[in-house]
Formats: C-alpha cells, sequence, structure tokens
C-alpha cells in the first residue's frame, strides 16, 4: 500500500516538461524544457530541427534570442545564445532575470539557404 502511494504521489507531484513546435519555411522546429513553467536562474532547453522529409537537421548554425518585451516603466530585457548541437538535438542555457512572459525567437541557418525563424511564448515564474 506505502509502494502504490508513493507510486501516486509521483505520478501527480512530478509533472512533464514543456514541448511546443513551430513551422518555419521547409523546417519543424520542437522546443523542450525539462520543467515548466521555467523559474528564475539557469533553465536548460533543446530544440529538435527536421526538415520537410523528417530528417533531422544536424549541421544547422541555430541561434536563440530569448527575450521579455517592453512593459511600462521597464526596459526590454533581450539576451542571446548560440546552441550547440547534441546528438539529433541542439541545447541551450537560458538564465531568465525575472518572471513572466517571455519569448523565444529561434533562427535555424543552413548552409546555401536563408535563416528560417520561429517565435515560441515561455512563462517564468
Amino acid at each position: 500500500m506505502v509502494v502504490g502511494l508513493i507510486s501516486i504521489g509521483m505520478l501527480f507531484g512530478c509533472s512533464k516538461g514543456y514541448e511546443s513546435q513551430k513551422t518555419a519555411d521547409d523546417l519543424k522546429i520542437t522546443l523542450s524544457v525539462d520543467r515548466y513553467p521555467l523559474v528564475k536562474g539557469d533553465n536548460m532547453l533543446s530544440l529538435k530541427v527536421v526538415d520537410a522529409v523528417g530528417k533531422a537537421v544536424t549541421d544547422a548554425a541555430v541561434n536563440v534570442r530569448y527575450f521579455m518585451p517592453a512593459m511600462p516603466g521597464m526596459a526590454p530585457m533581450d539576451f542571446n545564445t548560440q546552441a550547440v548541437p547534441k546528438g539529433d538535438r541542439y541545447s541551450f542555457s537560458a538564465n531568465v532575470p525575472m518572471e513572466g512572459g517571455w519569448k523565444a525567437e529561434v533562427s535555424v541557418a543552413r548552409q546555401g539557404k536563408p535563416a528560417s525563424t520561429a517565435t515560441f511564448n515561455l512563462d517564468a515564474r
């Protein structure tokens, strides 16, 4: 019985991360976060980029701009980072300095093609 209660507690106490997919030109870009909403401080995120036939794109330069749009009485916050390839994904760390609504703009540049860009909405608490 104790094992059953612990299992139920783990099932409802551990939340799944966040995953969202956007299409940009001929690419599907999936953003994944292990814990969501984001927390103030460092957060690990990953991106999966696949082409029109579903093949993982692993040779692109992936830049991420994460920002909080300007609000009355407060300057906008804007950060850029390069995502690092890891297997069939790209990973990056986002240091979120404050709670609220954030956006992540992902730009994927491939050899001989114009950059493809997708924007994701994120929440930090």
